[in-house]
Formats: structure tokens, C-alpha cells, sequence
């Protein structure tokens, strides 16, 4: 401990360089970068964010509905159509600064596109309804222009989303509603056969009805019962059918109201304050900072070979020590001296 104080008292001019110089470095740098502007729109979620499954409208219900829309865009804005779409439409890659060889290749334009939109815009809940889009560029107009396509793309999207499972739920049940069209008309035939080699069933049949007919013959009570049950499975199928259209229909009429814009999207007249950005940059150049110090005190360590007591003298010799001069403090020099005389 003594050495490593003694090197630190040393070396003190040199340590409080090596703390000082990154910081300083690293605050030139934001200094010198380019101003970037942020545009924020507010938006009030008018209801949460829904899908149409099998068992019907389908959403969240343990979180609020700015929660559900936040989820949804975000998933929506990490597809690569939909971030590809906005970054094109908007012609942000003007403002990138990307090397010409990116530019000239269109899978890599595509990747610093969609880095760029799917890291940079936020999507933030604000309470139980309101939710925030923004988007920071050097480019103030561009900035406007990414938000506004953000929400237009949300706003028509989502509806394509919302229905996409229902429309491939009612492929699924008109095909079921197909399967069981058939398997009621093969048990309508095979019943209608056996009425037709029984003529005295069908006179009860006419006479009374199918139901109280099927009490004296067991063999028709059976053909009859499944025939009721195909039926039944008919129906339930057109229900589910007229229910998801229904619904369908609903999710159409209801295009716009998903979500309101409270405050649109508009051209920054500010750039962003660098508090925040000088405060990141000056904590990970302090950091790096204390490591170097630290490396520094150690290499010091290391390579100091001074003598400091009779053990150090025997790890390098084996040479008898004669006599050992006891260490005293400054004060006490000049009254050791006169004792001496």
C-alpha cells in the first residue's frame, strides 16, 4: 500500500492527465458533431389493440390501451417491409452519410436503412391512453416526414393485420362448412333410403314426425340422430361464418379509430440539447480514463525496484545486513541530528 501511494504521489501530474485528457477529447468530439432535431407527435389510443381469432376479438386485457398500441407499432416498425417503406418514402438515407460503397449496394442500403428506423424511432407510452412517436435527424424536415409516415403507416397497416388472421379463419370454416354440407346430405340420403324400404315407418313419419317415429324403430332412431347432428354441425359452422363477418365487417368501418392524433407531427424549429450526449460521452471517457490510471499504477508498481526494508534486500541478495537505518519523519530529522553531536 505504501508503494502504491508512494508511486500515486509521484506520478500525480501524469495520472491527472491521463483523467483529464479523454473527457476533454470526448467533449470536442459532440462538440463538433452535427446538431440533429427531434419531432414527437402525441397520439390518444381510442381503444386497445385488437385481433379477430377463433374465439373472436382478441386483446389484452391487463394492460392499458396506449400499452397495446405501443406493442403493436413497435413489431410493426422491426418488419422490414414496413421500416423499409418509411425509410425510402422519406429518402432518409440522404442524411446518413453513408459510404458509396453501402449506397451502391442495395442489401447493404436495405440493413442501414432498417437499423437506422427500427433503432431510432421511439415509440413511447405516456398514461392509460396517451402514447408518443418521435424521431431524431439531422435533418428537421426529414425528422417531420419520418413521424408522419410512422403513423399513416400504422394507421393502415394495422387494419391489414387486425383482419388477416379472421380472413384466414373464414377460409378455414367454409371449408369445414363444405365437409359438413356433404356429411349431412350423405346422412340425409342414407335416412331417406331407409324410410323409402320401410313404407310403414314413412306412414308414421307423415303421421306424426321423425322424432316420435324413431321410438318404435331403434334402426331409424340412429340414422335419424345423426342426421339431427350433422345439421347441428351445419349451423354452428354458418354461425361462427356470419359472427366473423360480422366482425369483419366492424373492423372495416372502424379504419380511422384505432387511434387520435392530439399533437401532429411538425417541423422542429430547435436543435436537441447535448447535455445528455455530453453527459454519456464524458462518463464512458472517465471510465476508460480510471481503467488507464489503473494500468498505469500497476506497470509503476511493477517496475519500481527501490529497497524499503530488510526483506526487500534478501529477495535480491544474500548478502548480512549490518545495520538498518530506521525510517523518520521530516520533523524528526534535525532533533536526531542534534542528538548526534
Amino acid at each position: 500500500m505504501r508503494r502504491t501511494l508512494e508511486e500515486i504521489f509521484r506520478h500525480k501530474l501524469a495520472l491527472l492527465l491521463i483523467l483529464l485528457i479523454p473527457p476533454l477529447i470526448s467533449a470536442v468530439v459532440v462538440y463538433f458533431l452535427p446538431y440533429t432535431y427531434r419531432t414527437t407527435a402525441s397520439l390518444w389510443a381510442l381503444r386497445r389493440y385488437e385481433v379477430i381469432g377463433s374465439t373472436g376479438v382478441e386483446s389484452n386485457l391487463e394492460a392499458t390501451p396506449a400499452t397495446t398500441q405501443v406493442t403493436a407499432l413497435n413489431e410493426l416498425l422491426h418488419t422490414r417491409a414496413v421500416a423499409l417503406n418509411i425509410a425510402r418514402n422519406t429518402n432518409v438515407a440522404a442524411t446518413l452519410n453513408l459510404p458509396q460503397d453501402v449506397l451502391s449496394t442495395p442489401s447493404r442500403l436495405d440493413d442501414a436503412l432498417y437499423e437506422e428506423i427500427t433503432q431510432n424511432v421511439e415509440v413511447k407510452a405516456q398514461g392509460y391512453n396517451m402514447f408518443t412517436v418521435s424521431y431524431a435527424n439531422r435533418d428537421p424536415q426529414i425528422a417531420q416526414k419520418v413521424v408522419q409516415a410512422v403513423l399513416q403507416n400504422f394507421s393502415s397497416q394495422s387494419q391489414v393485420l387486425i383482419i388477416a388472421e379472421a380472413q384466414k379463419l373464414l377460409e378455414n370454416y367454409k371449408k369445414l362448412l363444405h365437409d359438413a354440407q356433404n356429411e349431412l346430405k350423405s346422412a340425409a340420403d342414407v335416412e331417406a333410403k331407409f324410410l323409402a324400404d320401410h313404407p310403414d315407418l314413412t306412414q308414421d313419419v307423415l303421421r306424426t314426425n321423425p322424432d316420435y317415429a324413431s321410438l318404435s324403430n331403434p334402426q331409424y332412431a340412429l340414422l335419424h340422430s345423426q342426421t339431427k347432428q350433422a345439421q347441428a354441425k351445419v349451423e354452428n359452422i354458418q354461425n361462427s361464418i356470419a359472427d366473423l363477418q360480422r366482425q369483419l365487417s366492424s373492423q372495416g368501418k372502424d379504419t380511422d379509430t384505432i387511434f387520435s392524433v392530439i399533437d401532429p407531427p411538425k417541423v422542429p424549429q430547435y436543435h436537441e440539447s447535448r447535455t445528455r450526449l455530453y453527459l454519456i460521452a464524458a462518463g464512458v471517457a472517465l471510465g476508460l480514463a480510471l481503467v488507464s490510471c489503473v494500468i498505469y499504477i500497476v506497470i509503476l508498481y511493477r517496475r519500481n525496484r527501490a529497497i524499503y526494508t530488510a526483506q526487500d534486500l534478501h529477495k535480491m541478495s544474500n548478502l548480512p545486513v549490518l545495520m538498518q537505518v530506521p525510517q523518520l519523519a521530516a520533523k524528526a530529522i534535525p532533533v536526531a541530528l542534534e542528538q548526534t553531536r
